[in-house]
């Protein structure tokens, strides 16, 4: 091949990039659509508990980096992170919650959206969808221990018994954002 070919496929390969990464950057506002009736939530886990985001507040999902600290900060806020142009202060969800620990490595960082000063929540890893509401399962639902799932923190409004069709996300404790977020933020 020449080196007017190879220049030739070489520019085709960064317009296509480009193009790609237009369309991904318009799609980024759009809402995530889950199939189904109820109320839609992002099941994230924090060492062995799982805890529901609600859907509609969460603007994107990204692998956890590491933060710079704020002094005399509470031990729930790690620091801020730079993304996506901006700073993002980053909450650690479990401490957040009362539930103490470290977000383990390779964690992912949940973006929220509507929050007064952009916010995400430090987790061990995000585990899917889960839905609550609509038609309920055929059945029993499971028994849960209030002390297993962390229902001790006024964060926390409920508790999710895994149903079908929820991307494998199990049972979960439904967490209130904005009861959530009012002690660290303005």
């Amino acid at each position: 091949m020449s080196a007017n070919g190879r220049r030739q496929d070489e520019a085709d390969r960064i317009r296509a990039l480009r193009e790609a990464r237009t369309l991904a950057l318009a799609r980024r506002g759009e809402a995530v659509r889950v199939e189904g009736e109820g109320s839609a939530f992002l099941v994230c886990a924090c060492g062995p508990e799982r805890y529901g985001l609600p859907l509609a507040e969460v603007a994107q999902v990204v692998p956890a980096r590491p933060c710079t600290a704020l002094p005399g900060a509470s031990p729930a806020l790690l620091g801020l992170v730079a993304l996506s142009g901006g700073i993002v202060s980053v909450l650690d969800l479990a401490r957040a919650l009362g539930r103490g620990g470290t977000p383990a490595e390779g964690g992912h960082l949940v973006v929220l959206r509507g929050t007064a000063v952009p916010v995400a929540l430090a987790v061990d890893r995000v585990v899917g969808t889960g839905r609550i509401g609509g038609a309920e399962p055929e059945g029993p639902a499971p028994a849960a221990s209030a002390l297993a799932i962390g229902l001790g923190s006024e964060a926390v409004s409920g508790y999710a018994p895994a149903r079908p069709g929820s991307a494998g996300a199990g049972d979960f404790a439904l967490v209130d954002l904005p009861r959530l977020l009012r002690r660290y933020l303005p």
